[in-house]
């Protein structure tokens, strides 16, 4: 299921090109049974990944990957950290569909 409209996809394309000089790592913290929210989450990441080559992500199990948890400090989920050249703290914790997407 696609949450980003073709024009959003468009919008963040030329965004990326023109603003992003460094590659950026989003890293998503879920669970194989998902939480409310998670599919969501995960999939508005994984769609922003596919708009430029210069994003990664990095898909963790809150509960299995424990060392990465404590690493990123990481306290519910759905999370998401955005790792630039080095890690700034911004956490997002939901779905970021409303304010924190934009």
């Amino acid at each position: 299921m696609e949450i980003l409209s073709d024009h959003d996809k468009e919008f963040l394309r030329k965004l990326f090109v023109e603003k992003l000089k460094d590659e950026v790592r989003i890293l998503i913290f879920t669970q194989e049974i998902e939480c409310q929210y998670c599919k969501e989450a995960r999939g508005i990441v994984e769609e922003v990944s596919t708009t430029s080559d210069k994003i990664k992500v990095e898909v963790y199990n809150f509960v299995k990957d424990e060392e990465k948890v404590k690493e990123y400090q990481i306290n519910w989920i759905p999370a998401i950290a955005i790792i630039g050249k080095k890690d700034y703290g911004i956490r997002f914790y939901g779905v970021p569909s409303g304010f924190e997407f934009t």
